[in-house]
């Protein structure tokens, strides 16, 4: 144990007695210990190195241990200090503690109270230095624990994400269904300093228009039917924390522009109130459309997309990092047989090709749900192509049947049923990519999924 120790006493049978009591015990045998027969001394000792412990006595000529604690707190505040002193307790202990002695020992010095505040004092260090060490490796890992991948431009990714965590900017993460956006902002959170509070999640594609509004923005009691009681909304729940907009590009443009103004005045209005509330939210937005050609539709607020593309992240598909696929598997194959109280199963290199060739219009999410089919429905510990025979692509249809011919006599209605089953079963049932491929908003979908629902009553 190669530490750095300073004795200052004017006293030679003190200063003897520590030197004899490192240089003696094996635990400590490697310390290096000066010695300084005043605080003069000590003090420029300390000027020229640096010190892990200093024992100083309190009453000396000229500068006193008061000046040598006060002085090594100012110029070197890891290293720890021990007072000397003839008197227990006291005015001189206390300031001595103010100025950040770690300890006070009373003379004469007793050899096992030494050894004990040594010990500590090097186990403390020892915690200190390790938890720098690992808050050092977290800052410069460049993959956050749940963000799977190796490819490059994932590792892009993850260097913005580092970059722009620690502000307070807020974030518009692209990129189609299933990608991870989600994650993306988790990681967003967890990496800054708003992460010991809420991180809360809004899908705006999943709730019914005439109620985004209360559940954003909260509402005063009687402000409408069924309002009982004064309710906060998401925004004021992740005060001080961040909130996730997911598939903003779903939010109607009168709500677009009361969000607008929160992010900018950063003060809200519940419903059915007069008075504004203060939030100092962060907020991160996702989308899996193309928000610009939305503003030239029409469909989206200008000046709120500029608000909210500050930093912009976008999330390629998985099929354009196909060097990501083999991890994600044996990471997913993991996982799921420990949630599913299952033994560990094994890929095989044939499904390793299988999976890396294949398009997954799913993403993340489908190449997921692969994989917990197959665990599911093979009982061996390997899995091999059968395992994954459902991934075989659909026989075409004969040469001589024209796609149009199955359609012939049916009704615009009806055909248009077939094509939203079709792509429903298409996208594994993923609404959102269903709706996105159709060219349709989810909550169409939604409605025409209802519709037929009705129908076949």
């Amino acid at each position: 144990m190669r530490k750095n120790i300073l004795v200052v006493d004017d006293e030679v049978l003190i200063r003897e007695f520590i030197l004899n009591f490192f240089e003696g015990t094996s635990e400590f045998a490697e310390c290096r210990v000066d010695l300084a027969v005043n605080g003069e001394e000590a003090i420029a000792r300390i000027r020229e190195k640096t010190y892990d412990l200093i024992f100083t006595d309190l009453k000396m000529p000229g500068k006193s241990g008061l000046d040598v604690i006060k002085f090594a707190s100012e110029v070197s505040p890891s290293t720890d200090t021990v007072l000397l002193t003839a008197y227990a307790g006291g005015e001189s202990a206390a300031k001595a503690m103010a100025y950040g002695a770690y300890e006070y020992i009373t003379k004469p010095v007793p050899i096992d109270e030494l050894e004990m505040i040594v010990r500590h004092i090097f186990e403390r260090q020892q915690l200190i230095r390790e938890n720098r060490e690992l808050k050092d490796q977290l800052r410069q890992k460049i993959t956050y624990p749940n963000i799977i991948g190796k490819s490059k431009k994932l590792s892009e990714i993850m260097e913005v994400v580092k970059m722009v965590a620690p502000t307070n900017s807020t974030i518009l993460i692209t990129g189609e269904s299933g990608t991870g956006k989600e994650l993306i902002a988790q990681a967003i959170h967890d990496l800054s300093p708003r992460k010991k509070y809420n991180f809360v999640r809004i899908n705006c594609a999943a709730i019914p228009e005439q109620l985004i509004e209360s559940e954003l923005f909260g509402f005063e009691k009687g402000s409408f039917t069924g309002a009982i009681k004064r309710t906060r909304g998401k925004f004021e729940m992740a005060h001080e924390g961040s909130i996730l907009l997911d598939e903003i590009s779903e939010m109607n443009l009168d709500l677009q522009a009361k969000l607008l103004r929160v992010i900018q005045e950063k003060e809200l209005t519940r419903i059915g109130s007069e008075s504004p509330v203060k939030v100092n939210t962060r907020v991160v937005a996702t989308s899996n459309r193309d928000l610009s050609s939305e503003v030239e539709k029409g469909h989206f607020r200008e000046d709120l997309f500029f608000r909210l593309n500050i930093v912009p992240i976008h999330l390629p598909p998985l099929r354009e990092r196909p060097e990501d696929v083999p991890l994600l598997a044996e990471h997913f194959v993991k996982r799921l047989c420990f949630e599913h109280g299952l033994a560990r199963k094994v890929i095989t290199p044939e499904v390793t090709e299988l999976l890396v060739s294949y398009h997954w219009p799913g993403n993340i999410r489908e190449l997921q749900n692969a994989i917990e089919r197959a665990i599911i429905t093979n009982p061996g510990d390997i899995l091999d192509l059968k395992a994954f025979h459902f991934m075989k692509r659909k026989e075409e249809t004969p040469a001589t049947q024209s796609p149009l011919d199955l359609l012939e006599g049916k009704s615009m209605a009806e055909i248009e049923k077939i094509l939203i089953f079709n792509t429903l079963e298409k996208t594994n049932n993923n609404r959102t990519e269903a709706a996105n491929i159709l060219g349709i908003t989810t909550r169409t979908l939604r409605n025409k999924l209802h519709q037929y629902a009705q129908e076949d009553k």
